[in-house]
């Protein structure tokens, strides 16, 4: 009877343990870095100590943007970190909070093109552009014609390779870790300023969205990150970000 008794209690006791947290992640350089060893980085290392302050268990596993997408939407106790915000998307994940802002900007090889003032100076170029849901909008409505990278991370490759005259992305060449080979690189416009979120399964349960929530107050700039920043080399990024972004609720 006593045996009885320890199973129960043991029973009750993992039934009622919180799952872990599944949590996807693309490699986005130098802020999110996948490896042999798994996924690694300031939005990674920052992210898992805001989650543990909250006692949020999390397990993160690398995937493809467009997999991790249809991973979030089916599979319970799951997010996707770093995942452009798309109107479309909202209709099947939960936008929970807002972890990073992102600029947005073209960048040309360096003496090829002069700065850019507006975005109609686009037309007259051969344009690559990442695949994120609100560059296709800006792009689309103005009509501007680009071709869209197979991978982001191959985009600095390419546009010093000839491929196209201008590359529209969120990554500075400057902060990528390694060093950048061939033609230098330099930035002709800002094409718009936008926002990385952490977006999770539709039914993910509200005290876990509150305490996520709670936890990215700040995304992963929280005042308590500075550490984590300056041990990637991206102190400057880290305290310029905190002087610029401004989180409206």
């Amino acid at each position: 009877m006593r045996g009885w008794w320890v199973l129960l209690a043991l029973w009750c006791r993992f039934a009622s343990a919180e799952p872990v947290l599944n949590i996807y992640a693309d490699a986005y350089a130098p802020f999110i870095q996948v490896s042999k060893e798994g996924l690694s980085g300031p939005y990674v290392d920052a992210f898992a100590r805001l989650a543990q302050q909250q006692d949020i268990k999390i397990h993160f596993q690398a995937k493809p943007m467009r997999r991790l997408l249809k991973i979030v939407t089916t599979e319970p106790n799951s997010c996707g970190l770093a995942v452009h915000f798309s109107a479309e998307n909202a209709e099947t994940l939960r936008y929970v909070a807002r972890i990073a802002p992102i600029t947005l900007a073209v960048y040309a090889r360096q003496g090829t093109v002069k700065p850019l003032s507006n975005i109609e100076a686009l037309r007259n170029y051969r344009i690559g552009a990442i695949d994120v849901a609100e560059l296709r909008e800006i792009l689309d409505n103005a009509a501007i014609r680009y071709e869209l990278l197979p991978k982001a991370g191959q985009g600095i490759a390419m546009l010093q390779a000839g491929r196209f005259d201008l590359l529209i992305s969120d990554v500075l060449p400057e902060l990528v870790s390694a060093p950048v080979q061939g033609k230098p690189v330099q930035r002709v416009m800002v094409l718009a300023r936008v926002e990385r979120w952490l977006a999770c399964h539709p039914q993910l349960p509200p005290n876990t969205v509150k305490r996520l929530r709670a936890a990215l107050t700040l995304g992963v700039f929280d005042d308590a990150m500075a550490d984590i920043w300056q041990q990637y080399g991206l102190s400057s990024v880290y305290n310029g970000v905190r002087r610029e972004w401004i989180l409206i609720p």
